[in-house]
């Protein structure tokens, strides 16, 4: 109990500074009668998952009033995501990390020197630093760099319509080109691709695992 000592202070605190009354808040946050908020306003009882709830769906620092300790990250994010549309944007980011770790298992099987995950515009976003070690670049150097620039100018045309062409309803596609390495030089490489279209608003992102060619120097 000593974690939430004074919770019900601050409970109250901040109900009669948002809405002068226990009644008010109640009616606001559709708690049918007043008497229930009694146990937690005396500090018999510790609010569970649905008050929480109801707390931050009325914009309460929920940090603050169980521990004393006003929550300080970007624009209240610890409470906003109790919020029922928080909730459904994260719930969303984990069906497609766990869509593209299902789309990966296969491909994962396989030895490979490099991952990354490119844009729809095919730059590369994210897990850039296993490529920039593989082609030998300072870390963080190809972040936010067009992947087919690393790309050999007499491939490059036909890699990019490729990878723009696949519409994310088939299987990884092979392919094995040069790529230039930090010193200028380039190196072959085999490589993969998997287009990911499972998105909103219809975007696409590519994942992609390399590996040097076995003719490379």
């Amino acid at each position: 109990m000593d974690i939430y000592k004074d919770f019900n202070f601050r409970l109250r605190e901040y109900i009669l500074k948002k809405h002068g009354s226990v009644s008010a808040f109640c009616r606001a946050a559709g708690i049918k009668y007043p008497a229930q908020m009694t146990p937690y306003l005396k500090g018999e009882s510790i609010p569970g998952k649905k008050m929480l709830e109801k707390l931050a769906n009325d914009g309460a620092d929920v940090d603050w009033i169980m521990h004393g300790k006003r929550h300080r990250t970007l624009a209240g994010m610890g409470t906003r995501l109790m919020t029922s549309g928080y909730k459904v944007e994260m719930e969303q980011i984990m069906r497609r990390m766990r869509l593209l770790c299902q789309q990966m298992d296969e491909a994962l099987s396989a030895s490979f020197d490099a991952y990354a995950v490119l844009s729809g515009d095919l730059v590369l976003e994210e897990f850039t630093s296993s490529f920039e070690k593989f082609l030998g670049y300072a870390p963080a150097a190809l972040k936010g760099t067009l992947f087919t620039a690393l790309i050999h100018p007499d491939e490059r045309k036909s890699v990019r319509e490729q990878m723009i062409s696949d519409n994310g309803n088939g299987a990884a596609s092979d392919l094995s080109c040069r790529m230039q390495a930090a010193d200028g030089s380039y190196v072959p490489v085999d490589w993969c691709f998997y287009c990911n279209s499972g998105m909103s608003n219809d975007r696409k992102e590519y994942v992609v695992l390399a590996s040097k060619a076995d003719d490379a120097s």
